[in-house]
């Protein structure tokens, strides 16, 4: 299979992160994930179809929805001056480990782009303002997402 067929039969979540990546004219991406399957499958997805497109990828990180402290993890996903983020995790795993990304002082929600898992309206209350002002994400469908001033947006017709 050529690169181009490979990219042309990613999932339209992975493409739509893509896409909302690159409108951040990023080159450079640090990828973190959860390690539930979905979250690895997504960050796993997204590093082929972004290097095949010409990407870099400085650190791909995981880290698990309990611990005793991320800061391993955190400190690893946020090292390296990337242009951008990219996350793939569901709403329990980032609840424990965004506090400790924004605890950093290196990461920024507004350059970090994630998968669907993360569209949860209760999200800014579970993590904080720091950790969802600017967040921008992707849908299964496509659609794409941000939180503002603690509110869930979407382009989707009906969305919250």
């Amino acid at each position: 299979m050529t690169r181009k067929q490979f990219v042309r039969s990613e999932s339209v979540e992975v493409m739509a992160v893509v896409e909302l990546v690159r409108q951040q004219r990023a080159v450079l991406v640090n990828v973190g994930h959860g390690r539930d399957p979905d979250s690895v499958s997504n960050a796993s997805a997204f590093v082929e179809t972004w290097q095949s497109m010409g990407g870099e990828v400085g650190a791909v990180v995981s880290w698990p929805a309990v611990a005793a402290s991320w800061l391993r993890p955190a400190c690893r996903f946020a090292a390296g001056a990337p242009d951008a983020w990219v996350v793939a995790d569901e709403v329990a795993g980032w609840t424990g480990f965004a506090p400790r990304l924004v605890a950093t002082g290196l990461w920024r929600s507004a350059r970090t782009v994630a998968f669907g898992s993360l569209a949860d309206p209760g999200l800014p209350e579970l993590v904080g303002f720091e950790a969802t002002d600017g967040l921008r994400g992707a849908r299964p469908d496509g659609s794409a997402w941000t939180f503002r001033d603690g509110v869930l947006i979407s382009d989707r017709a009906g969305g919250r």
